[in-house]
Order: C-alpha cells, then sequence, then structure tokens
C-alpha cells in the first residue's frame, strides 16, 4: 500500500474502500461493552447513521468573529489535551456508503489502535512514532510516519492548531461545533474535521476528506475516557527500514 493510501484511509475508509459490514443476523448483546470491545446492534448502527445524515444535514453557522474562532479552537485544543485514554466504538460511513465498524483505542500521547470488527480483519496501530497497517486476511503490513497522518491530531504529546496542524474552517451552532484541520506543511494531503456536540463538549464524529475528494465518515459510540488500556494493544512490528515493505 502506498503512503498516501494510508494517509487518506488512517481515520476512515479500510485498504481499497473494502470495508464490509459485519455479518448480517450476528447476535445483538445489550452489554455494548463485552470484554472491552463494544457490541453495535443494528439498531444502533440505524440510529448512528441516522445520526450522521442529521449531522451532516445542520445548518452549521461559522464563527462571527474572530475571538468566536479562537474561543472555540481553544475549547477543542484543552478538550484533546485533556484525554489521557479514550475508547469507543465506531460506525464507518465509506466513500462508497459501505457501512462497517471497529473499535478506536487511544493512549496519550503517541499510541492509538484502530480495529476493524471483521470483515475486514484488519487494524492500525500507532506507536513509537508510526502508523502501521495491517491486513491479517492478505497478510500485508505497510508503515508510515504518525506525524505524517492525521492521526497525530489524536495522540501528540501537546495538541495545538495553527503550527503543524492549520486551522482551515470553524463552524459552530447552539449544538454542534466544528473543526476543520489540514497537515500546515501538506494541505494536498486532504483534511480532518472535528464534530462535537457542545455543553459539555466532547468528540463525537471526524470527517476525512483524501486528496483526491473521496470522504469518509466515523461517528464515535460508547466513549469511555480515562479507562486502563493493555499495554498490549499498541504492540505493532517494528518499523520498517527506509524505503522497504511501505
Amino acid at each position: 500500500m502506498s503512503t498516501g493510501l494510508i494517509v487518506s484511509r488512517a481515520l476512515g475508509d479500510c485498504y481499497n474502500g473494502a470495508c464490509t459490514p459485519p455479518i448480517p443476523g450476528r447476535e445483538a448483546n445489550n452489554d455494548r461493552w463485552t470484554g472491552g470491545r463494544p457490541i453495535v446492534t443494528p439498531m444502533l448502527r440505524v440510529l448512528v447513521v441516522a445520526l450522521t445524515l442529521a449531522v451532516i444535514g445542520a445548518s452549521a453557522q461559522s464563527a462571527t468573529t474572530p475571538a468566536d474562532e479562537a474561543e472555540a479552537i481553544r475549547r477543542v485544543e484543552a478538550y484533546l489535551n485533556g484525554i489521557d485514554t479514550l475508547r469507543a466504538g465506531f460506525v464507518q460511513i465509506a466513500p462508497d456508503g459501505a457501512v462497517s465498524e471497529g473499535t478506536l483505542y487511544i493512549q496519550r500521547p503517541g499510541q492509538l489502535r484502530i480495529e476493524y470488527t471483521p470483515p475486514p480483519n484488519v487494524k492500525i496501530i500507532g506507536t513509537d512514532g508510526w502508523l502501521t497497517y495491517i491486513d491479517s486476511d492478505l497478510g500485508q503490513i505497510s508503515q508510515m510516519p504518525l506525524g505524517d497522518s492525521p492521526a497525530s491530531v489524536f495522540v501528540a504529546e501537546n495538541i495545538r492548531f495553527g503550527e503543524d496542524l492549520l486551522v482551515t474552517g470553524v463552524e459552530h451552532e447552539a449544538s454542534i461545533l466544528r473543526v476543520t484541520i489540514e497537515k500546515a506543511d501538506n494541505p494536498g494531503l486532504g483534511s480532518l474535521t472535528l464534530v462535537f456536540t457542545d455543553n459539555p463538549l466532547e468528540l463525537r464524529q471526524w470527517i476525512v476528506v483524501d486528496a483526491q475528494g473521496h470522504v469518509t465518515r466515523i461517528t464515535l459510540v460508547g466513549t469511555q475516557l480515562g479507562v486502563a488500556l493493555d499495554p498490549a494493544l499498541f504492540d505493532a512490528p517494528a518499523a520498517f527500514p527506509t524505503g522497504e515493505g511501505r
């Protein structure tokens, strides 16, 4: 897999856009958290997709003054910097409309894991400054520097916008806040929009637009902060020598 493809997929679509919905008819579990992983019931999937479409269609209004924008950015920075650990289920809508799900784990600073519920048997692990994409079904592993991915916004030691991460848009209405960012040194890689509900501020969704304009949306379900995470979740193959395996 090319580095550019990993950039576009790391927080959104799976390998070659091949994410598929879970097997129909899988038995639902009323306890969404089983063995530390979320169970997203079919009904909940429908509700999440409906919520996602509602958020997309909401008529957000741009912050009216630079002071409004600055305050919104400050609040988002404080929220993200306040995350120590995070565990959440997610439902993803790929550019082709396919719906898949999985589990997100974050251990700040520097570590994350995005694990899709098979099929496909795919996970993305960020650790030791590298982002590793593992497709167990195809037996493929690809890597790129974590700092070159939008994923870095979630695991940086000190998240601060305006330097490496350029804010290109702030939209705010009564209950929804959106902040769109790009890598300052390479805006052509695409953009990442963080979507929060407000009062209290809570991350609900992010939207990835890749270099080709393909849009992937991930909505979080059952977010838990400050939970104990097994260090083994972030075990990944060692970084390849430069130019190999990517």
